[in-house]
């Protein structure tokens, strides 16, 4: 399980999750860069969270 902290990713890290939510959208900040950072955190937290239900299941 990757728990590499998300912001310390360059864009770069993210290529293959921008190319899935590509838009053309003209906003003032770099929305794919950091729907890709939300999206990092969003896996890692279901990663987690299937850790612990494995864990509980098994008591």
């Amino acid at each position: 399980m990757n728990l590499e902290n998300p912001l310390d990713k360059s864009k770069l890290d993210y290529q293959s999750t921008i190319e899935r939510i590509k838009s053309e959208g003209a906003v003032g900040i770099d929305a794919q860069y950091t729907h890709a950072i939300i999206i990092e955190y969003l896996q890692q937290i279901s990663q987690r969270l299937d850790v612990l239900e494995r864990k509980l299941a098994e008591r």
